[in-house]
């Protein structure tokens, strides 16, 4: 699916405007456009990178995904590669998605597979819309980022909020399904620095002067941009921090809960301790047997009684037991 939205040179703004319509658009610079592509077909890819000039290895790579983010040059147009998060499911996992930008020179081209709620909300605000795009296709650029970037943030609360349920249910019963838990959300971790972290350098590459893309009048919100990516970057590394520390108190956990099972064997075979070693003296040393008749059985099996108590109290005492 295809949608349009082309600002003239009057100030009239048209939206859906049919692929093969864009000629004239396209010819005439003084036009500011933006086209939002959600999972084009092969045909929709070939028609608009025909209408705009892209090159096959640009079209080749919008149509695999799986990009790592990254800022191509070419003739007329440059490549973008950004990444959306997104954050749920049962266990919650981190997942992300590819989102391309083509910027040329009086154009935004978006390119999509998964719906993405970002771009959907700059799609319906229509007057808003009007006004980005009056403002050149760098400032739409943007928009567009930053909106994308801005959604990061409830990722990384909800992310933030999973650990902390997580050391809860370590304190309470660290059982050992928790582990894979811990793996799967320190790989969340690994997944999430491998996308923030080369973003990082593509802001960096676009606010550095020069480059071609962003107007010196909105250098000052790509700045922006890569200050809320370097927020994000942080906050990453703080939530490694917290998965760290959540394995290291689920091995501290799992280890104190052993020694206290250790604990309680110990006093219990303290506690027949005693008791074997009356049984074994007077088994080896009796003259007859059996002696059930004798009145000394019972002292000797008050003794052995007294001493366990006697044993177990002091125990006690010391919890230990």
């Amino acid at each position: 699916m295809i949608h349009t939205r082309v600002l003239h040179t009057d100030g009239t703004c048209r939206t859906d405007i049919p692929a093969e319509e864009l000629h004239p658009f396209v010819e005439d610079q003084r036009n500011v456009f933006w086209l939002d592509l959600e999972s084009p077909t092969p045909d929709e890819l070939s028609l608009v990178g025909g209408l705009l000039g892209w090159q096959h290895l640009t079209i080749e790579d919008v149509a695999k995904q799986g990009q790592r983010a990254k800022l191509e040059p070419f003739d007329s147009y440059s490549y973008l590669v950004m990444h959306q998060l997104s954050y749920g499911g049962a266990p919650a996992r981190l997942t992300s998605d590819e989102v391309d930008f083509v910027i040329g020179a009086n154009y935004v081209a978006t390119v999509h597979y998964v719906p993405v709620p970002s771009i959907a909300r700059t799609l319906d605000v229509a007057h808003q819309l009007a006004a980005t795009l009056g403002r050149g296709r760098d400032y739409l650029l943007y928009t567009l980022a930053d909106e994308l970037v801005d959604s990061y943030v409830p990722v990384l609360d909800a992310m933030h909020e999973a650990v902390e349920d997580l050391e809860d249910e370590i304190i309470a019963n660290p059982d050992q399904s928790l582990m894979s838990r811990i793996f799967e959300m320190k790989r969340d971790a690994v997944s999430l620095r491998k996308i923030v972290s080369p973003q990082l350098e593509v802001f960096s590459r676009l606010t550095s002067p020069g480059f071609g893309i962003i107007g010196e009048e909105h250098v000052v919100f790509f700045r922006d941009v890569h200050d809320h990516l370097i927020r994000v970057f942080e906050a990453m590394d703080s939530y490694r921090e917290l998965m760290s520390g959540a394995l290291d108190a689920y091995l501290s956990n799992v280890s104190n809960r052993m020694n206290e099972v250790m604990k309680r064997l110990t006093v219990m075979a303290a506690l027949f301790l005693p008791i074997t070693f009356f049984t074994g003296v007077f088994g080896m040393n009796l003259r007859e047997t059996p002696i059930w008749h004798d009145p000394l059985f019972v002292v000797f099996l008050a003794g052995m009684a007294i001493a366990t108590i006697g044993q177990f109290v002091y125990f006690r005492r010391k919890g230990w037991a």
